[in-house]
């Protein structure tokens, strides 16, 4: 998992726009209306006499997270009002009930308070937790892998940890007013291989085939360099242009791209950093994989989608357009005041209009979208937004749902209206 600096978020002077005009010919009424008596239909229908499902307690203030064998919460600690949290893990429900499974506890584990963990993965028998730990004075990481069968601590590091198919950990701070300290560790030990301390920095990682086969480092002085994973040497650098200037590194399949002044916008090759292409833009922030193409956006709104081989601007919108989706013909948005939209790729036209849909967390590369609908005292409707059709495609509903819905590994796990959460395989 790649972390993007998303730049400070600034409030703007500009002063509000005109009301949005609605174009002609997106809004096709007799399927709207099909579609309704559908979403009515299926929400009334019973549900399947048996089916792999289960809750898992929770509430307002936790987190859960799913692997491929286990389901884990972060919730607050059980009488105690200090802050105090605890880590427990459940097993992934595996087989058909009429009822809900409750699922019983395997293991709990103390926490201290204001932690809050970003990445949760499964390493053979361990599982690793990265968290960052609020502070009066900024931000601390950390790190630790757990005995999945006990959660028995093996070890623990201090960094933000980052895992690979090479049996490593990357770490690094993310202290930003302070050093950045990189380091590597031995996935099953933790034994550290290297470490090397630095200016305060952004880190990215290049990725293929699951293995980070380079770090880029990108100071606040506005230098880059390239470092070898594997030793922590360096590799390339790239010198600072401007000192002053707002500058965004980041990583994009084989290109490193960096945004200077928040006008230009430069991709290098990885290997070797040789120039790829520039282009110009009147306003971005960052840049990002968007199906196909790249998108640099900006955080007053506005997108920018670039062919990622020349560089040349394919359109473009001014308007808070949130690309979820792209392929080469087609493209799924969150469009603020619509909901959910399908874009023409070629030139950024709304082609359908999906309406209030949201979207579910994922985690995985997979060949659509999953959406919900909600359905006041009943539920969530569940469908998967597939950019070359022309609706939604309803595939199930998700009793009692209410929100924060995330998908991994075939499941789906969402809260429900008592606080706890809901969890059912995808079906097929």
């Amino acid at each position: 998992m790649t972390v993007i600096d998303l730049g400070v978020m600034t409030v703007s002077d500009d002063p509000q726009p005109p009301p949005r005009r609605r174009r002609r010919g997106t809004r096709n009424w007799p399927v709207a209306l099909m579609a309704l008596a559908a979403l009515v239909t299926l929400a009334s229908a019973a549900p399947p006499a048996t089916r792999v499902h289960a809750t898992v307690p929770g509430g307002l203030s936790a987190d859960l997270f799913l692997t491929e064998e286990h389901i884990f919460t972060v919730t607050p600690a059980r009488g105690v009002t200090d802050g105090s949290q605890e880590l427990t893990a459940y097993p992934r429900p595996r087989w058909a009930t009429a009822t809900p499974q409750r699922l019983v506890p395997l293991w709990r584990v103390p926490l201290p308070p204001g932690s809050r963990f970003f990445r949760v993965e499964t390493l053979d028998d361990g599982v690793l937790f990265a968290r960052v730990l609020s502070e009066n004075v900024g931000l601390t990481s950390e790190t630790m892998l757990l005995d999945v069968a006990t959660g028995q601590q093996r070890w623990h590091a201090t960094g933000f940890g980052t895992p690979d198919a090479s049996g490593r950990v990357l770490l690094h701070t993310m202290a930003l007013q302070e050093s950045t300290t990189l380091a590597s560790v031995e996935s099953a030990t933790g034994s550290r291989l290297w470490s090397r301390t630095m200016p305060p920095s952004f880190v990215e990682h290049h990725q293929r085939d699951g293995v980070i086969e380079a770090l880029v480092v990108s100071t606040n002085a506005g230098e880059v360099e390239v470092l070898d994973p594997a030793t922590g040497r360096l590799r390339d650098r790239l010198p600072a242009v401007d000192t002053t200037g707002y500058q965004q590194v980041s990583v994009v399949d084989d290109l490193l791209v960096i945004i200077r002044n928040s006008r230009t916008i430069t991709a290098y090759e990885m290997a070797g950093l040789v120039p790829r292409w520039q282009s110009t833009v009147s306003l971005a922030d960052y840049v990002t994989r968007c199906g196909a193409l790249l998108c640099a956006r900006a955080n007053r709104g506005g997108t920018y989608v670039l062919d990622p081989a020349t560089g040349n601007l394919r359109w473009s919108t001014s308007e808070d357009h949130g690309l979820l989706w792209v392929t080469q013909e087609r493209a799924i948005a969150q469009v603020e005041g619509q909901g959910l939209v399908a874009l023409d790729a070629a030139t950024g036209e709304v082609v359908t209009e999906y309406g209030a849909w949201d979207t579910v967390a994922g985690y995985e590369q997979t060949p659509w979208l999953l959406g919900i609908r909600l359905v006041p005292e009943v539920g969530a409707v569940l469908a998967r937004l597939d950019p070359s059709r022309p609706q939604p495609r309803r595939i199930d509903l998700l009793p009692g749902v209410t929100s924060d819905c995330q998908s991994r590994y075939d499941l789906i796990a969402c809260r429900r209206q008592d606080g706890s959460f809901g969890v059912w395989t995808l079906p097929d």
